[in-house]
């Protein structure tokens, strides 16, 4: 079986990242809930995967992206585009090469942009536990900051 080596960094500060690894059977629902343990979070919200390939600091070239999310964003007749069903998509299918990159938004309200890259895809015989936190470099930031206390 093939796991897939994700770097998951928040865009604003690049130096606060996870890495995930995750098999290829799994589905991006599978990602979205390691990358939200990963980060501490623990309140859930809706959230969307960008299939840019490339990295980009245009949102337009972002939201023009495929897009992943929940069947319940894109069951809505004002989300309806070009939108896939997070769930049931699988990391396989998103057919993505070493070094390709995608952005994930957690949270459409407060808006957490993360900047997601391909590390590397190996192959294993263990299947179990999976996906796996491997990496974690800087703290997590509060989910809800009070700004008040700045």
């Amino acid at each position: 079986m093939f796991v897939y080596r994700f770097k998951v960094a928040l865009r604003y500060d690049k130096k606060i990242y996870r890495e995930i690894d995750i098999l290829k059977s799994q589905t991006l629902g599978d990602f979205h809930k390691a990358i939200f343990t990963a980060f501490d979070r623990y309140e859930e919200h809706l959230y969307s995967f960008f299939l840019t390939r490339g990295r980009t600091e245009s949102r337009r070239k972002i939201y023009d992206a495929p897009e992943y999310t929940l069947p319940e964003v894109f069951d809505d007749s004002v989300f309806r585009r070009n939108k896939r069903s997070a769930t049931k998509t699988k990391i396989a299918q998103l057919d993505l090469s070493e070094k390709e990159k995608m952005y994930y938004l957690f949270d459409y309200g407060d808006e957490w942009w993360h900047e997601i890259t391909l590390l590397s895809i190996y192959k294993t015989d263990n299947t179990s536990g999976y996906p796996k936190i491997v990496k974690k470099v800087g703290g997590s930031p509060e989910q809800y900051p009070d700004y008040d206390e700045e």
